[in-house]
C-alpha cells in the first residue's frame, strides 16, 4: 500500500455463499506458497477508485492446504472476511482464497477502506490560512500604496499669489509690524509644533539641523517615522507567515493518510521467528510421539535424511526387542538461524532435555538441524544429536532474532573434521591437530564394539570397517556463529564386514537381526552404521561431541 499514517481495512464478500479465507504473511512465505498458482495480484492502490492489478496464470490450487500453513501471521475464515492493518507496520502480503481448495473465488468482491481522519479539518485550516494571508497581503499593499513618497506639488509651501504680498499694506518695511517679521514668527511657530514642544510657554530649540527642514515639507510626517511603520508592518507579515507555517507544520503530524513510497522488498524473515522455537519443538515432539506409536507412519512429514534412516532403524530394533520408543521432553528451547529472503531455509534448534528423557547422570541438550524447502512444505529435521548441557554455547542474535553464520574458515574446519572422525572410527588413532573429544562418548563406544567383535573369543575370522563422511547433505554450508566461536553438525557412515568360519552359526544379536534386509544364508554379514556428531569451535580449539551411534541395516552375503 503506497500510503502511510493511517490504516486500511480490506473486506472480501462472496455472493454465492463460498467460505473465504484471508491471511497475512511475510512476502517470502506468500511468494513461495503461491509460486506457479493462478492468482490476481493487486500491486498498487490509488484512492479512491484506482488499483493496479494483473493476472498470473498457473495451477488451479496450491500444493498444500492453505489453512494448515504455520507461517501465517493472522488468519480468518467466513463468507465475509475483513482485515485491518496499519500502513506504518512491517510490510505484509494479504492473501484472499477459498477456504476449501476445491472451491473458487467466483462471486467474490474485494473493497478497501482507508481511514482518513483529519483530512477535512486540515483542508479547512488550509483554506482559512490562505484567506488570512491574502487579506494581510492586500492590506499592507494598500498601506504601502497610500504612503508612497511623492514629489511635492508646484507651489506647495509658498504664499498664495492672489493674497497680499509682503510690502503691501500700511506696515510695509522692516519695522515691528512688517510682514517679514510676521512670516518669521509663523515659521518659528511651525518649528515649535513639529519639535513636539508646542505646549504653553515652552520655548523651541535655539538651533535645528538644516537637514531636517526642507522647503514645502514642514507639515508632512517625518520620513523616519514612516520607515519605522514599514518595518513594523514587515515584522507583522513575517510573524503571520511564521505563525501559519507553525500551525501547518503541527498539522503534518496528524494521523492522516499520506502518499509514500515504502520499500516493501526484499521481504525478510528468519527461518524460525523469535518466540516460535518453543512452538516448533512442542509440535515436533508431539508429532514424533504419534509417529513412533504408529510404527513410523508419516515419519517423512517431520524428518528427512540422514536422520530418518536412524529413526526407522530404531523403530525396527525397538519392535524386535518389544520396547517402546518416545520422544524427549524439553525444559528449555532456543533456535538460531540467519535471515533469509528466499526458500529453502534452515535453522538449528536446541532443546534441553528433561532428565527423565535421557539416560545417564548428566543433563543433555539435543541439537537439531532443520530445513524447509518451500512455504508449501513442512520443516524437516535432518540431523539430531546430544551434547552435555554445560557445553551448550551461547548464540548471539541480533534485534530480529537472527544469528550470523559461522566464519568461512569454520566451513573448512567442518570438512577436515569429518575426515578426522572417519579416520578415527577406522583405526582408533586421533590425528594431531584434529578435533578433541574423539576418544570419548559415541566415538569410543563404537571403537569398543569393534574391539569386542575382533576379540579372539568372538569366533569371527575377520572384521573390517570402512568409514566415509555423509555427503548427501552439505553440513558445512549450515553452521552458526556463537559468542566465542561457531557450531555445526556432521555425520559419518561406516560399513562393517564381518566374516565367520563356515562351520559357525552367524549370530550378531537382536539389534543386527532386527535391521536385516535379506534372508540369504552365508558366512559374511555387512552392517551399516551412522555416527552423527556436533562440532564446536571455541577460540582456536575444535571439539567433536557424540553421545551415541546407530545401526542402520544389515545383510548377509
Amino acid at each position: 500500500m503506497p500510503y502511510s499514517g493511517s490504516s486500511v481495512t480490506v473486506t472480501a464478500k462472496n455472493s454465492k455463499g463460498t467460505e473465504l479465507f484471508v491471511g497475512t504473511a511475510s512476502g517470502v512465505d506468500a511468494d513461495s506458497y503461491l509460486d506457479g498458482v493462478a492468482q490476481e495480484q493487486i500491486s498498487d492502490v490509488s484512492f479512491p477508485k484506482a488499483a493496479s492489478h494483473r493476472f498470473t496464470p498457473g495451477d488451479e490450487k496450491p500444493e498444500a492446504d492453505i489453512a494448515d500453513r504455520d507461517w501465517w501471521i493472522s488468519t480468518d475464515t467466513g463468507k465475509t472476511v475483513a482485515k485491518t492493518f496499519d500502513l506504518d507496520a512491517e510490510p505484509q502480503v494479504l492473501v484472499i482464497a477459498p477456504a476449501n481448495s476445491d472451491d473458487s473465488l467466483d462471486g467474490t468482491t474485494v473493497s478497501l477502506q482507508m481511514r482518513v481522519k483529519g483530512v477535512f479539518a486540515l483542508s479547512l485550516l488550509g483554506i482559512a490560512g490562505t484567506i488570512i494571508l491574502a487579506g494581510f497581503s492586500v492590506f499592507f499593499f494598500m498601506r504601502w500604496w497610500a504612503s508612497r513618497i511623492r514629489p511635492p506639488k508646484k507651489g506647495a509651501g509658498r504664499p498664495d499669489s492672489s493674497g497680499p504680498k509682503s510690502g503691501d499694506g500700511p506696515n510695509d518695511g522692516n519695522g515691528p509690524g512688517s510682514g517679514r517679521g510676521s512670516d518669521d514668527d509663523s515659521r518659528r511657530g511651525r518649528r515649535k509644533s513639529t519639535d513636539g514642544r508646542a505646549g504653553k510657554g515652552e520655548p523651541g530649540p535655539a538651533t535645528q539641523p538644516i537637514s531636517t527642514v526642507q522647503p514645502g515639507t514642514a507639515s508632512q510626517a517625518p520620513p523616519r517615522r514612516r520607515d519605522l511603520r514599514n518595518r513594523r508592518s514587515l515584522r507583522t507579515v513575517t510573524a503571520a507567515m511564521l505563525g501559519s507555517g507553525l500551525v501547518l507544520s503541527g498539522c503534518a503530524n496528524m494521523p492522516i493518510a499520506k502518499p509514500s513510497n515504502p520499500d516493501v522488498t526484499p521481504y525478510e524473515r528468519t527461518a524460525v521467528r523469535p518466540g516460535e522455537a518453543g512452538k516448533f519443538m512442542t509440535n515436533y515432539t508431539e508429532s514424533l510421539d504419534k509417529t513412533l506409536g504408529d510404527k513410523g507412519t508419516d515419519l517423512d512429514k517431520i524428518q528427512a535424511a540422514p536422520l530418518i534412516d536412524h529413526t526407522r532403524a530404531q523403530i525396527q530394533i525397538a519392535d524386535k526387542a518389544k520396547q517402546k520408543l518416545r520422544a524427549p521432553n524439553f525444559t528449555e528451547v532456543v533456535a538460531g538461524s540467519p535471515s533469509f529472503t528466499e526458500y529453502p531455509m534452515w535453522f538449528y534448534a536446541f532443546g534441553t532435555a528433561d532428565k527423565k528423557s535421557t539416560d545417564g547422570d548428566k543433563q543433555l541438550t539435543q541439537v537439531m538441524l532443520v530445513t524447509r524447502e518451500s512455504a508449501s512444505s513442512d520443516p524437516l529435521v535432518r540431523s539430531a544429536s546430544y551434547i552435555p548441557t554445560d557445553q551448550m554455547p551461547t548464540l548471539m542474535a541480533d534485534d530480529k532474532g537472527a544469528v550470523k553464520e559461522g566464519p568461512e574458515d569454520f566451513a573448512d574446519d567442518m570438512k577436515t573434521a569429518s575426515g578426522d572422525v572417519s579416520s578415527f572410527l577406522v583405526d582408533g588413532k586421533a590425528k594431531s591437530g584434529g578435533p578433541e573429544g574423539l576418544k570419548e562418548g559415541g566415538f569410543k563406544s563404537f571403537r569398543d564394539y569393534l574391539g569386542d567383535l575382533r576379540d579372539k573369543d568372538s569366533g569371527f575370522d575377520k572384521v573390517d570397517v570402512d568409514c566415509k563422511p555423509y555427503e548427501d547433505l552439505k553440513f558445512e554450508d549450515m553452521n552458526l556463529s556463537t559468542e566465542n566461536g561457531a557450531i555445526g553438525m556432521g555425520e559419518v557412515r561406516c560399513t562393517l564386514t564381518i566374516k565367520a568360519p563356515s562351520d559357525y552359526a552367524l549370530d550378531l544379536g537382536d539389534t543386527v537381526e532386527a535391521v536385516k534386509t535379506n534372508d540369504k544364508v552365508g558366512d559374511t554379514i555387512k552392517v551399516d552404521t551412522a555416527h552423527p556428531y556436533v562440532l564446536m569451535k571455541t577460540g582456536d580449539e575444535l571439539t567433536a561431541v557424540a553421545t551415541d551411534w546407530n545401526v542402520l541395516s544389515s545383510k548377509v552375503e
